[in-house]
This record gives C-alpha cells, sequence and structure tokens, in this order.
C-alpha cells in the first residue's frame, strides 16, 4: 500500500480558541513532516446575482472590512508561526461559502491534510460551527484531522487505530504506522466486533493479525486488544480514554443512497463526540463529484 505523504497542510482558520489551537497542531506537524502550511479564511459571503438596492452595496463594504480585518489576523499568526516553527506559511482569503472555500483551497492547492477546530462561539467564531468540521470530512478527498477544545497536548503519543469489519476499515494502516514513526508514538490496535458467531470472530482475527503485524515490521511500540460490544463507536471512545489516547485514526468508510454520500456510523459517531482529536481518511476508491462551488479571491497573491 502506498505510504500517505504529507507535504501540505490546511488549516481552516476562524480565529476561535478551537480554530487556534488546531492551527497550534498544525503548525507542529508541519515542522515534524517539513510541510508546507496554508492559512484559509472564510468570509461567509452571500449575494445575489441582480440587484441594485443599496443594502446589498452596504453589505459589500461591511464584507470588505470584515476582510481586511481578517487579513491583518492572518499576517500576525504567520508571522508568529514562522518564528516558533520555522516552516512555509501561505494566507489565503476566500468569500462564499466555508464548506465550498475549504474544499476549493484543498482541491487547488493539492492539500496532503486538513487539520481543523470542531466548535465555534461569537464573532469570527460563528463562521465555524461544528457541522462545518463534519461536512469538511465527509467532502474531503485526503484526510481531515478534527480537534476540540479540550486537546490543549500538542503531538501524540498514544494512537488508536479501530479496527471493524467494514470493508476499507484496513486501508488506514499505512498512515497510522507513519504518523507513529514521526511522532515516536505508541499505537493501540483496537479490534471492534458485534458478532459472537465463531466464524465471523476467527475472520475477524485473521484482519487483526494482518495489521499487528505490519505495525511490528515497522519496529514500532504496540498492544492489541478486542472488544466485543453494540455500540462500537461508545467502545472505542471509552477505550481512547482509558489509555490516554491523544489521536483517533478512522475510515469515513463512505456509502452512497439516493441523496449522495453520508459517513458510516461509527465514523460520524466518533467525529461528533470524541473530545479526543480524530483522524480521518477516506477510502481509496471512488471521488465525489462536486457541483460547481463559489469562486475564490486571495488578496495575498
Amino acid at each position: 500500500m502506498e505510504t500517505q505523504k504529507i507535504n501540505r497542510i490546511l488549516i481552516p482558520v476562524d480565529f476561535s480558541e478551537t480554530g487556534l489551537l488546531a492551527l497550534e497542531h498544525g503548525a507542529f506537524m508541519a515542522r515534524l513532516f517539513k510541510a508546507d502550511l496554508y492559512l484559509l479564511h472564510v468570509v461567509e459571503f452571500m449575494e445575489p446575482p441582480y440587484s441594485l438596492d443599496a443594502s446589498v452595496m452596504m453589505g459589500r463594504v461591511e464584507y470588505d472590512e470584515i476582510e481586511k480585518e481578517a487579513i491583518v489576523k492572518l499576517n500576525e499568526l504567520v508571522k508568529k508561526i514562522k518564528v516558533q516553527h520555522g516552516v512555509s506559511v501561505i494566507p489565503m482569503i476566500n468569500r462564499g461559502r466555508v464548506i465550498s472555500g475549504i474544499y476549493e483551497a484543498a482541491k487547488n492547492n493539492n492539500v496532503d491534510l486538513i487539520v481543523m477546530g470542531t466548535h465555534g462561539a461569537k464573532g469570527f467564531d460563528e463562521l465555524f460551527v461544528g457541522s462545518n468540521a463534519h461536512k469538511t470530512v465527509t467532502i474531503s478527498t485526503c484526510p481531515v484531522i478534527t480537534i476540540q477544545k479540550h486537546a490543549k497536548k500538542i503531538g501524540f503519543t498514544n494512537i488508536v487505530i479501530p479496527i471493524d469489519n467494514a470493508l476499507h476499515s484496513r486501508q488506514k494502516v499505512e498512515t497510522v504506522i507513519q504518523l507513529a514513526i514521526k511522532y515516536g508514538a505508541k499505537i493501540h490496535i483496537l479490534g471492534l466486533i458485534n458478532s459472537n458467531e465463531k466464524r465471523d470472530e476467527n475472520k475477524f482475527n485473521i484482519k487483526i493479525d494482518s495489521v499487528e503485524e505490519a505495525v511490528k515490521e515497522a519496529g514500532l511500540s504496540y498492544v492489541r486488544e478486542v472488544i466485543k460490544g453494540k455500540n462500537l463507536a461508545q467502545s472505542a471512545m471509552e477505550y481512547s480514554k482509558k489509555v490516554e489516547a491523544d489521536l483517533i485514526v478512522i475510515m469515513t468508510d463512505h456509502e452512497s443512497d439516493l441523496t449522495g454520500m453520508f459517513l458510516g456510523l461509527l465514523s460520524k459517531q466518533i467525529i461528533n463526540h470524541s473530545p479526543i482529536p480524530v483522524m480521518s481518511i477516506r477510502p481509496i476508491e471512488g471521488d465525489i463529484e462536486w457541483p460547481d462551488l463559489t469562486g475564490t479571491s486571495n488578496p495575498f497573491a
């Protein structure tokens, strides 16, 4: 399996507590992987296609002021990151919808990883709410790390890799190994099974054996545990808390229905409720066809 390379990291910045915490994680990772760091702020901008209404013009002026303020804030962050971490930092401003802006920035810059906070509060912070992180994970073609305000510790020393019976569950192993090598982390191989059938258990153990073998060959420290239960997501989060994990790595397990794409139940629960940072990796096969998105403007160019 091809190793996931991390050369470009995108940090959507909303200037909230969790957003700045995500920036700290992303900057540390950029230094570790010698990656370029892209800082993106999206100014929510909804404009009617045709209007001579004075209020629309006033709205444009207000957006311009918000954008100017965001540029000042981004430039301050750029200087700080360059001094503290010595990495290449590229600031960007987009106008439009937050999700569309993130998607376009990631696509246009061939981003390998997105790191973002999962909650916002007031003012600039309101541009980001938990649903933005969830939607980003859903549509992103590259891995996404979502971080809540609890994740104060920078760096990963205990990485949990939940393995269930999902078709693509095994695909995340090489990425976990790469992260563990870079961070000097211990890997927790967590088997999650909800069947009591002996045949299912035997097949599942073979899958876990292959994961253990890959980790062992990489020369990494690890433990292995198998948990049975009905709510596998809850079991994964409880186990992660018990071992003081600082990262959970999951597959998004996209499935399709008549309305498009949605996250598998286990991954959705973990992303929404885990206080521990979560790295979500999309299965390799297939790409999402995304409709035309809002254009961008970049005053830094």
